[in-house]
């Protein structure tokens, strides 16, 4: 070994060439957070709330039979005199119980998408089922509906779950299910911390419609923090 090979802390094989260490690669070394606020996660969480909503306002707007109609009136009119005998905190606990078993089951690959669909029409139908109680029309009160942040962040959840399935399966013939599994973990802290404060929303907004309103100002600094952090670098 000659003198600059000993002053550069090198080792050299007598026949070899110098031995390196070996460089990750970007997915390995990028951190999962960052991997979640990457562009292309955020377009496809963006898609599928964009089909989403879709699925949503046709589902309110397509018309129900008449028997099925009966019986999801039937069913609202029971959720509604459970609801409202509940105080706050049992009301916040009950709603969120009942979206997270819904998002986490909508992670699965495959069969979360499924759920999805299934979830997604199923809600529609109900939107369609007040409004008619209310008569109005599926189509309108699922707007009026979006104008509540609360909706907005709860469908959000459930898009950001059923993204990371998708991806999940993305990254298999990418072979990076090790970095995936790893977001994945992060995604899952993600959904339940929309769904509490989704929940938390929706509990204030049912004391007081007003409020709920107002909570527009805390959700678009939340919305401009994803996009800032999307854009860093």
């Amino acid at each position: 070994m000659s003198e600059e090979d000993a002053e550069a802390g090198q080792v050299q094989p007598e026949d070899g060439p110098v031995l390196q260490p070996v460089a990750a690669t970007p997915n390995e070394s990028r951190s999962p957070w960052k991997e979640l606020a990457r562009r292309q996660r955020l377009l496809v969480v963006f898609v599928v709330l964009a089909l989403e909503l879709a699925l949503l306002f046709a589902a309110a707007s397509i018309p129900i039979a008449a028997s099925s109609q009966q019986a999801l009136q039937n069913e609202a009119k029971s959720l509604a005199q459970t609801t409202d005998t509940m105080t706050p905190v049992a009301l916040f606990a009950y709603i969120f119980t009942h979206n997270a078993l819904i998002a986490f089951s909508e992670m699965i690959p495959i069969v979360g998408g499924f759920l999805w669909v299934v979830s997604i029409y199923a809600t529609g139908q109900v939107i369609q089922v007040e409004a008619i109680m209310q008569g109005s029309t599926g189509a309108t009160y699922g707007v009026l509906l979006l104008v509540l942040p609360f909706a907005i962040v709860e469908l959000s959840a459930y898009a950001v779950a059923v993204a990371s399935g998708t991806l999940l399966i993305v990254s298999l013939r990418r072979h990076s299910v090790r970095q995936e599994v790893k977001v994945l973990g992060v995604e899952a802290g993600l959904v339940a911390g929309l769904l509490l404060t989704a929940a938390a929303m929706e509990t204030v907004t049912i004391a007081d419609p007003l409020v709920g309103l107002l909570l527009w100002v805390p959700m678009g600094l939340g919305v401009a923090a994803v996009a800032w952090a999307s854009t860093s670098k």
